[in-house]
């Protein structure tokens, strides 16, 4: 079940969205539909939902304000407008689709479509392609990285840092080596999280163990015991401190 809001100022528009969901769509759990960008993204904050159908325009601001102020975002995002001049930059956010009032329930269906498929696509990478191999001592645990070859077996206590770039994530090991999986951070976070790694920006997962120097700032920098400069978004800044003091 994928967990859904719509934030949309037009009552109109989120009756019409959320029957077509209700009547077409039962894979789709409508969790709210908000009318304002400042309850949306409270609702955000509060549901933590896997699909947000974001309007463009609103009187106070826009769709994309919204997004800004999420800026590690990891739920997917589908806009919903009444113009096509906004979809360029829709998609330039990483949204899954982009749709045009008065909606076509064609083009809905592929939209959720994409978001179905997706998360499939990432749920069975993280079962079969990407996984652990947990040894016997814990400086012997290692991560099986998946390559058009098959799997490259490297050693968690190895990692410097993850960086992601969009459906790709970058090792950066010990041994200067850089890695590339075809697989985004996120699923490495989850994976990683529990062997002392910590996501401290939208882009970097960081091996804790591994930090140099944390220079302040807004969110600040790090610098990685390979000097390579690693930023510290300001959303998650409070947390990363946090896990500083159990280190």
């Amino acid at each position: 079940m994928i967990r859904a809001i719509i934030i949309d100022d037009e009552q109109n528009t989120r009756d019409v969205l959320g029957k077509l969901l209700q009547d077409y769509h039962p894979e789709i759990k409508l969790e709210g539909s908000f009318s304002a960008i400042e309850a949306g993204m409270e609702a955000v904050n509060k549901l933590q939902p896997d699909l947000v159908f974001l309007d463009v325009e609103f009187p106070e601001s826009t769709g994309f304000d919204l997004l800004e102020e999420f800026p590690d975002f990891d739920f997917d995002v589908i806009f919903i407008s009444g113009h096509e001049e906004y979809a360029l930059k829709a998609f330039k956010t990483e949204a899954v689709d982009y749709l045009l009032k008065p909606f076509d329930l064609n083009d809905l269906s592929r939209a959720v479509k994409k978001v179905v498929d997706k998360r499939k696509k990432a749920q069975s990478a993280k079962h079969s392609e990407v996984f652990l191999q947990a040894w016997k001592g814990a400086q012997d645990q290692q991560i099986a990285l998946s390559s058009s070859e098959g799997f490259l077996f490297v050693k968690i206590k190895d990692i410097i840092y993850c960086r992601g770039d969009g459906a790709y994530t970058y090792f950066y090991m010990k041994n200067t080596e850089r890695i590339t999986v075809s697989k985004n951070l996120k699923e490495f976070e989850t994976l990683l999280s529990d062997f002392g790694f910590f996501r401290v920006h939208k882009s970097f997962l960081i091996n804790l163990n591994e930090m140099k120097k944390y220079i302040r700032g807004e969110g600040g920098y790090l610098v990685m015991s390979n000097n390579d400069t690693v930023d510290v978004s300001k959303r998650r800044k409070e947390a990363f401190m946090a896990n500083l003091s159990k280190i």
